[in-house]
């Protein structure tokens, strides 16, 4: 994988392990739901600088504030955005995905008319009609899947990928998924 042009996120300097940990109460729940959220512009562009990153966390921390999601860790880069919350479980990941990116593609493009072009010159007449890519990523991140997080870091940042066996405990390569456009996903 090749190493990105950007200093990715860190969970240590949010000391995400010691917030993974702590359980959440409810009137008649206690839970420990976390989701690590990524999602990025459309086209993967480095529109994410200065003022609109400033604003776009902003926005990020009221819409977790009003739903009564905790925001953990925000990390604006200029072409993604990694997202740590806890959510009661009445919240469907997939729901807290589409409002934050619903919300935030507004209320940017209201305040910056710019991004209705993605950094394009204007030559193409309307612009986008959205700010966001249609994908993101969403995991659960506790106790045993921190390594998980870890290793996508360590792909980012251009660091080789590996299994970790609990039976023999022994790191071992892991076998690179291998895509062919014909066949699509190959032996997962």
């Amino acid at each position: 994988m090749v190493k990105t042009k950007y200093p990715h996120f860190n969970p240590e300097k949010y000391k995400i392990d010691v917030k993974i940990a702590s359980v959440q109460r409810s009137f008649h729940v206690k839970y420990n739901i976390n989701y690590h959220i990524i999602w990025i512009p459309k086209y993967r562009k480095a529109i994410l600088k200065g003022k609109v990153a400033e604003v776009l966390k902003q926005i990020i921390d009221g819409q977790c504030k009003s739903y009564g999601w905790k925001n953990l860790a925000l990390e604006v880069q200029p072409n993604h955005i990694h997202l740590f919350l806890t959510a009661k479980p009445s919240w469907k990941p997939s729901q807290i995905v589409n409002i934050l990116k619903g919300n935030t593609a507004r209320q940017l493009r209201l305040l910056f008319p710019e991004l209705k072009y993605l950094g394009y010159k204007q030559h193409f007449g309307k612009g986008f009609p959205s700010l966001w890519a249609d994908g993101y990523y969403i995991g659960t991140a506790g106790h045993v899947s921190q390594e998980q997080v870890i290793r996508y870091i360590m792909e980012q940042e251009g660091d080789k990928p590996f299994n970790y066996s609990v039976q023999d405990n022994v790191q071992k390569e892991q076998k690179p998924v291998q895509y062919d456009v014909q066949k699509g996903l190959g032996d997962f």
